[in-house]
């Protein structure tokens, strides 16, 4: 890889919330590995600061995504000790798999404040920031699950397809306002992370499922934190200055494979 390239972020801002493990751990070690000072905005600390002791460049900020005060905070912070923010990636998320008859009340709400009203905040205190100080790019992480659900991710599916349709506002606002904000939504399908780990311990045939995993992409594989991560720094880069309100899949193809009859993703 050319200097040139690893460097593309020297001098750059970013905000990663979920930045403590799995995909967005893996974007805030890219992103500091290419230039970019990096503050993660996680409620987990013990594993925030792990990840920090790596990195001058790197530092925590609690952030619970559902509390505004917090958005409050992190934003002063940002702006008190680096006076601008050029990038915020929103990989905060939660997944209980449920269907329709199988989930409640409760998890579906924990789902859309986490994922819909998370990322409300987050475009919202971003857009506020950002326009005053030249612009910058927002990547949302969501979710193959968003455009092609399958049964038993009745309120995952549903709250990141909230999500999606928020980055596509958020992109033809600061468009047309002139404010050179990009927004954009990565949507990965099965990812090696702690979250996918924790689902082939608990299976009876570990070994099974993961082979069921992988079979549902045309790659035949799952994909690595850093596959996606990669397609994350690209969005947010200067090398996709033209793209605003964009859906970019990571999925190995997973969204082009019809579906067998009376089955689902």
């Amino acid at each position: 890889m050319s200097q040139s390239l690893r460097q593309r972020f020297q001098g750059k801002v970013a905000l990663v919330t979920g930045g403590a493990d799995g995909i967005g751990a893996g974007i805030v070690e890219q992103l500091a590995e290419e230039g970019a000072y990096v503050f993660i905005g996680d409620i987990n600390e013990a594993k925030s600061r792990t990840l920090c002791q790596r990195w001058d460049s790197v530092e925590y900020l609690a952030l619970d995504v559902t509390d505004e005060s917090q958005w409050q905070s992190a934003f002063a912070i940002i702006e008190a000790r680096k006076e601008k923010l050029d990038i915020l990636i929103q990989s905060a998320g939660i997944s209980r798999p449920g269907s329709i008859e199988d989930t409640n009340l409760s998890d579906w709400r924990d789902h859309m404040r986490v994922h819909g009203e998370g990322a409300f905040l987050g475009c919202q205190y971003a857009v506020a920031s950002m326009k005053h100080t030249g612009g910058g790019s927002i990547v949302n992480i969501s979710s193959v699950e968003s455009i092609r659900p399958g049964p038993l991710f009745t309120c995952y599916g549903a709250a990141k397809a909230a999500q999606d349709a928020l980055t596509k506002t958020v992109a033809l606002d600061c468009g047309e306002k002139g404010y050179n904000i990009r927004c954009n939504s990565l949507h990965p399908a099965a990812t090696y992370t702690p979250l996918l780990q924790q689902y082939l311990q608990s299976a009876d045939d570990p070994e099974g499922l993961e082979k069921i995993y992988a079979g549902m992409q045309p790659l035949n594989r799952i994909a690595t934190v850093s596959e996606v991560a990669n397609a994350c720094l690209f969005l947010a880069s200067d090398e996709a200055s033209f793209m605003t309100g964009h859906q970019m899949y990571v999925d190995g193809g997973v969204l082009a494979k019809p579906y067998p009859s009376g089955q689902g993703a």
